[in-house]
């Protein structure tokens, strides 16, 4: 028994070592992990330390591109890009603004689309196509259509003979539309989207028509890898713009312009900037200079010329192709932006974000099924 007694206790000791090896080893190997780690990034920020301000440069507009290319391969790029049909275009889609109320509670619930009535009972319905049959309760305005149909907002309201599968939902959580008439409008948006029971990404919209700030308008799309878009232009005292693309909380691309009336030009302040990665450019009207920082640093001996191409309506934005910036360097080596963004990235650009200021999917699709559901639950009391 004693016998037994000491083997019993010798494999107590065995296993106790033995475990705390395997700690010392699993510690060690942490340890050589995070030192690595460690190494690896400090590596990194050396070697970025290491580039020229135009390698530095030619290393943001890189990961700028193919932010844009794995963007437009998206499924969200396809929703925030969706275009007009002809008759949207010709005014028939019925996306004049009407003087209502329409808050969260008015509308929520899930509502499924249902196949449609024949062209001669839509046209006495033409108000509100009841299209959306609620099917179950909920604090949010939850739509489930077919794909076809909302990538092709035109086809919204039609019959077709086939027989969709509603694959498509948008789950929105905030929602206000007011409008009261003239420039008395209030709306906001914030909607989840997923097509085929996977993830695409969240659309949020907030603008006003209003009071001492005629317009203020911002829009932002997450996608489910983490990159988003998002403008905002504010029309006031002073007209601002912004166009911004980012993974996660890391600016990839950020372009702000502001324009101020001044008693002392009759052209106005103007206050610019563009960011691709950790390189901004920045210009006040007020020095009349450009200046160049890497990180925080203000990189000396740089000067800048803006060259410009067209006036597209933005004006200035070098994201919507409207202008072109030059860097001269102390030692008479120049660069300019497209030569790093090319015309194929630039054109891709122009699309997400002139579409981003126009958001069609949400008119068409949201803004309008919203008025149907309002409408028919006003008939139905329940509003």
């Amino acid at each position: 028994m004693g016998f037994v007694k000491i083997t019993c206790l010798d494999d107590l000791q065995l296993n106790s070592m033995n475990m705390k090896k395997c700690i010392f080893s699993l510690l060690t190997l942490f340890l050589f992990t995070a030192i690595l780690s460690s190494c690896s990034e400090s590596s990194d920020n050396n070697l970025e330390d290491d580039l020229t301000l135009v390698q530095l440069m030619e290393v943001k507009a890189n990961t700028l591109t193919d932010a844009v290319v794995d963007i437009s391969k998206s499924k969200g790029f396809e929703i925030i890009t969706v275009e007009d049909g002809a008759t949207v275009k010709n005014g028939e889609g019925g996306d004049n603004k009407f003087e209502m109320s329409i808050k969260l509670d008015h509308i929520n619930g899930i509502y499924d689309y249902t196949k449609g009535m024949t062209g001669e009972q839509s046209t006495l319905k033409y108000a509100y196509k009841r299209y959306f049959n609620k099917v179950d309760d909920s604090d949010n305005f939850v739509l489930r259509l077919p794909k076809e149909k909302a990538m092709r907002p035109w086809k919204l309201y039609e019959d077709e003979e086939t027989e969709y599968v509603n694959d498509f939902v948008i789950t929105t959580t905030e929602y206000n539309y007011s409008y009261s008439g003239g420039l008395s409008f209030d709306y906001t948006l914030n909607s989840e989207i997923e097509v085929e029971e996977e993830e695409v990404g969240e659309l949020y919209v907030d603008w006003t028509l209003a009071g001492e700030i005629p317009l203020d308008y911002e829009s932002k799309f997450t996608f489910a890898d983490g990159y988003s878009v998002g403008v905002e232009f504010m029309i006031g005292e002073a007209i601002s713009y912004e166009f911004n693309l980012k993974k996660d909380d890391d600016i990839l691309f950020q372009e702000e312009v502001e324009f101020s009336a001044s008693e002392e030009s009759e052209e106005g302040e103007l206050e610019y900037s563009v960011t691709i990665g950790n390189i901004k450019i920045v210009l006040s009207s007020e020095s009349e200079t450009y200046m160049v920082y890497r990180g925080n640093e203000l990189q000396e001996g740089a000067t800048i010329e803006i060259v410009k191409h067209k006036n597209n309506g933005e004006g200035v934005a070098f994201c919507r192709k409207g202008r072109d910036i030059k860097i001269t360097f102390a030692d008479g080596d120049s660069i300019e932006l497209s030569e790093f963004i090319t015309d194929d990235t630039l054109e891709l650009m122009d699309k997400i974000f002139s579409s981003m200021y126009d958001m069609k999917f949400v008119k068409h699709i949201v803004d309008k099924i919203a008025q149907e559901v309002y409408f028919t639950n006003i008939e139905s009391g329940s509003v």
